[in-house]
């Protein structure tokens, strides 16, 4: 069972790895080399990768689509269909770009946030080792008091301690699926509710500006979205949305109902520009959203500490009330 783990994880890339790779294609095709041969040279180029390289430049000499074969290296269904809507469109290298520079900041927060923690979780260690020394040793002393408000406190930080850790875990796993149920439940998370809202209106905002320059009307946008990889956003709105259209619902109407779509998107739908000035339109109010989301990210990162360092002092009390509150009420006893 081990080794078949191992198995799948050599055959995927890592979130860098998934960078590098978008990275030197979207190189390789600024200087005029075509997709086929880029991925050609790979093995060659990247010799740490290089089996799983030639695997794939053998799949699409095979004739495998190259969104299928992203697929097998461990990118999201949500990501490969983005990459699937720009090649069609003409705006591959455009995309690649966009998908780089947004998981290089993914990189780049999550180092940061395990900077930010590491100093709470070197405190918090302290304090377990802490606290098993006095529930060991020292509560012992105090056996026969009556006094229990430091250990109500103490069960009830284990308490919250445990929720965190499950309510982190349950984001992870979440934000690994990147379907539209999976996006939708982040988005009421508090804390980070309103930046995951945030990033997927980038996401589609970008996608629907590659669509209306490739001159797709509201009612084609949907049916095209939504024969592409199945479970992904953009299939699922497209599905939803087409349903709403072909069943008379209003595209106010719509577009207010869906936590995903910002009401800027409909200010500029009713505008009535030309398509291609509406593409231009939707691609920067895509990096306005882009901006919005690095923010966010940033302001998130920064209060993680604090809300640590909180939950470090609760557990300070805690042991203080353990301690000093059995010998108070013994003392009162004599």
């Amino acid at each position: 069972m081990m080794k078949s783990s191992n198995f799948i994880k050599k055959d995927k890339l890592n979130l860098q790895e998934q960078v590098e790779f978008l990275d030197y294609i979207t190189n390789s095709l600024d200087n005029g080399f075509s997709l086929s041969s880029s991925i050609e040279l790979m093995p060659i180029l990247w010799p740490k990768k290089r089996e799983m390289m030639e695997n794939l430049d053998a799949q699409m000499k095979a004739g495998e689509k190259f969104s299928k074969s992203l697929l097998k290296l461990g990118f999201s269904k949500t990501t490969v269909t983005q990459i699937n809507l720009a090649m069609q469109q003409g705006n591959l290298v455009d995309c690649l770009n966009q998908l780089v520079i947004l998981n290089r900041l993914k990189i780049e927060q999550i180092k940061k946030l395990k900077a930010e923690l590491t100093y709470p979780f070197v405190l918090a260690t302290m304090m377990i080792i802490l606290l098993v020394f006095m529930q060991t040793f020292v509560s012992s002393q105090f056996s026969d008091s009556d006094e229990h408000s430091g250990d109500i406190l103490i069960l009830g930080l284990i308490i919250l301690f445990t929720a965190g850790i499950y309510w982190f875990v349950k984001i992870l796993s979440l934000l690994a699926k990147q379907d539209y149920q999976s996006m939708k439940k982040l988005s009421k998370y508090p804390l980070i509710g309103k930046t995951i809202q945030t990033y997927v209106s980038y996401l589609l905002i970008y996608d629907i500006g590659l669509l209306l320059s490739g001159g797709f009307s509201l009612q084609k946008m949907c049916e095209y979205a939504s024969q592409q990889e199945e479970g992904s956003l953009q299939q699922y709105l497209g599905e939803k949305i087409g349903k709403q259209l072909m069943q008379g619902k209003n595209l106010k109407q719509i577009i207010k109902n869906e936590v995903f779509l910002p009401d800027s998107l409909l200010i500029l739908l009713q505008t009535g520009s030309k398509r291609k000035n509406l593409s231009q339109q939707c691609l920067i109010l895509g990096k306005s959203l882009f901006n919005e989301l690095t923010r966010k990210i940033e302001k998130l990162v920064i209060n993680v500490q604090p809300i640590c360092f909180v939950l470090i002092g609760l557990c300070v009390i805690g042991m203080y009330l353990k301690l000093l509150l059995p010998m108070y009420s013994m003392m009162r006893g004599i």
